[in-house]
């Protein structure tokens, strides 16, 4: 039996996916599992719902921005823990969780520690190019240590070894494809959306752009998540239905009454939203950026584009044509999967971390 600790303050969306999935698998595999996390806004009232009872969970406050007080607090916090509970692996989860986790390794010594940036903090270009500079020049002064990157996606991992560290392995973000209710297509109506938080990385402004172009009788567009306000309200006044924060179970119920999934991000690492459209059948448009490129297979699958002219091109014929939604779909369905199966990903951690799988 080993001893794991995970480390998180992005504590929402995808990122949660992803934990809980580790988590609950080791902790069903006999490994004591530790769970230190701050909770976001976007972060599930039920969130202890999605996890194996077995799990012990420490809240710590940690700040999504840069500030050096509150940051030097959690960090010394966060070192204490990993000093009292002596586990055999660290796992860090984005950035800021990363940035403190990466440092304490330098003075808690013992455990093997790996950081996985569920989506890389200097490819995030709407923040500016002097906010993305300081964010690469931090992220290669951390590349010095000794803590291994797990990057999800392979596009992810060539960033990685390009600007930061060739100390970089694979492990691909996965979904329980059988859990996720399929998608049966609508009578009468088109409905496109997507799921996730409104917020500047999943570009709001461009999913109300799309749906704006691409009004028309019969055709509907849902956001389901909620978040930024500014963001909310530019898909409102686009006409998309906006539907809120819901339950995970809620939320996959949703995901099945589309008939068309589109992805607006600026950045990801491997969108689980995106397997999970897949894996409910959809036909999935996406901007041709990291993590959505490793999914899309052009043509396909889905498509890849890179701006609203290009959204609303490649909806087009897929507004008009419900044969050709659902002969891709089931594409979609098939490379889901084929590719991101839960014991694969888990296999391979299990691999990187250099445990044995079951305690």
């Amino acid at each position: 039996m080993s001893a794991i600790v995970h480390v998180v303050e992005s504590f929402g969306g995808g990122t949660l996916s992803m934990v809980s999935a580790f988590a609950n698998r080791q902790a069903r595999d006999g490994h004591t599992v530790t769970v230190i996390h701050s909770v976001r806004e976007e972060t599930p009232d039920n969130w202890p719902a999605l996890f194996d009872t077995r799990i012990r969970f420490i809240q710590l406050p940690m700040q999504r921005s840069i500030h050096p007080v509150n940051d030097w607090r959690a960090g010394r916090a966060l070192a204490r823990w990993l000093k009292e509970l002596a586990p055999d692996v660290v796992h860090l989860h984005s950035s800021k969780a990363g940035a403190l986790g990466r440092i304490a390794s330098m003075f808690v010594r013992g455990p093997r520690y790996f950081f996985s940036p569920h989506g890389l903090s200097f490819l995030q270009r709407a923040e500016g190019q002097l906010k993305n500079t300081v964010f690469l020049v931090l992220e290669k002064l951390l590349a010095h240590t000794s803590v291994t990157a797990i990057a999800c996606s392979h596009s992810e991992a060539g960033e990685i070894r390009q600007h930061l560290t060739p100390r970089v392995v694979v492990v691909e973000n996965a979904v329980d494809v059988a859990a996720i209710p399929q998608a049966a297509g609508n009578d009468g109506v088109v409905r496109i959306g997507t799921v996730g938080r409104v917020a500047l990385a999943r570009n709001p402004e461009l999913f109300a752009e799309v749906a704006t172009r691409c009004r028309q009788a019969g055709v509907e567009f849902v956001w389901i998540g909620g978040g930024d306000a500014a963001g909310e309200a530019a898909l409102k006044a686009a006409g998309v239905d906006v539907l809120g924060w819901l339950p995970r179970a809620q939320a996959l119920e949703q995901l099945a009454t589309l008939d068309i999934y589109i992805q607006t991000s600026r950045w990801e690492g491997l969108p689980v939203a995106v397997i999970e459209a897949m894996a409910a059948g959809l036909p999935v448009v996406a901007t041709d950026v990291v993590g959505n490129r490793d999914l899309i297979r052009h043509g396909d699958n889905g498509y890849l584009v890179s701006d609203a002219a290009g959204f609303a091109e490649r909806l087009a014929p897929l507004i008009a044509d419900a044969d050709a939604r659902r002969s891709m779909g089931a594409r979609a369905r098939g490379f889901a999967a084929s590719h991101y199966s839960l014991d694969t990903m888990m296999n391979t951690l299990y691999d990187v971390y250099g445990i044995p799988p079951h305690g």
